[in-house]
């Protein structure tokens, strides 16, 4: 796969720019605390010089969401009302109008932590790693702190044989990194661990910050928190494919996770 980049060409101009796509569908009860998240990121960066790029790609939302979209819609760079084929193809379609040295996708329910991402922002002024990422926040339905988390800093082999976990909320990937490797496989659930182990395998430079940079909405009606076996399935299947024994530490609590959740839910 590859991405379209007539754009890139003339796109790094004075200030830093980093592009953010909004991938959107039917999330009534969080998007508009997600917009106005980086609507207020854009107004902070500015007087950082830094420029933020706001994407969305809405698949033909209802009509709440819509009007929630048109009311802030001076805020949006790109909006797109098409149909996709899920997530992972939204941000796709996203990544053909990325026009920042620095792209990431952000869900909408999740929100990036202003203060988190201006010092992500000022390390990538000096340095050009092709995959940066800080910490996270837990948060729920109310925007409550449940919990931080922390990816540590990881490998090939540590997602691929230990623990497969990435905090994909605060991450943020080189433009022309991208493409080199090219677009988001079509997965459902995991396609985040399959890029990021893929820039791996591809000799990606990966630098992580101790910074919380993003709250991370957990809710049980949320992907993360259905409990749904296809996630840890995919999981299992993409790290077999990246080099994942059958009887790594990985492998065998995957398939503990799944046959319980098999059982139980």
């Amino acid at each position: 796969m590859t991405i379209n980049n007539k754009r890139s060409k003339n796109v790094y101009l004075h200030n830093m720019r980093f592009s953010i796509i909004i991938p959107s569908y039917n999330q009534f009860k969080f998007i508009e605390a997600t917009i106005k998240n980086v609507v207020s990121l854009k107004t902070s960066c500015a007087q950082e010089g830094i420029d933020i790029e706001v994407i969305v790609f809405d698949n033909c939302s209802v009509k709440d969401v819509r009007e929630v979209l048109e009311n802030y819609r001076q805020h949006i760079d790109v909006l797109k009302i098409e149909e996709d084929k899920g997530q992972y193809d939204a941000i796709n379609k996203g990544m053909e109008h990325v026009t920042g040295e620095y792209w990431t996708w952000l869900n909408t329910d999740d929100l990036i932590d202003v203060r988190g991402f201006v010092e992500i922002a000022n390390y990538l002024k000096k340095n050009k790693p092709d995959y940066i990422y800080g910490d996270i926040e837990i948060i729920d339905e109310n925007g409550l702190t449940l919990n931080h988390a922390s990816s540590g800093e990881f490998t090939l082999h540590s997602l691929t044989h230990l623990d497969a976990s990435i905090s994909q909320p605060g991450s943020f990937f080189k433009t022309e990194f991208t493409y080199k490797i090219g677009k988001l496989r079509d997965f459902k659930f995991a396609f985040d661990y399959e890029y990021v182990l893929r820039i791996l395998k591809n000799g990606g430079q990966v630098i992580k910050i101790n910074r919380i940079a993003a709250q991370f909405r957990y809710y049980k009606n949320s992907k993360s928190g259905s409990q749904d076996a296809r996630f840890l399935i995919e999981q299992l299947n993409i790290a077999k494919e990246y080099g994942s024994p059958p009887y790594s530490r990985l492998s065998l609590l995957l398939n503990l996770r799944i046959l319980k959740r098999k059982l139980f839910n």
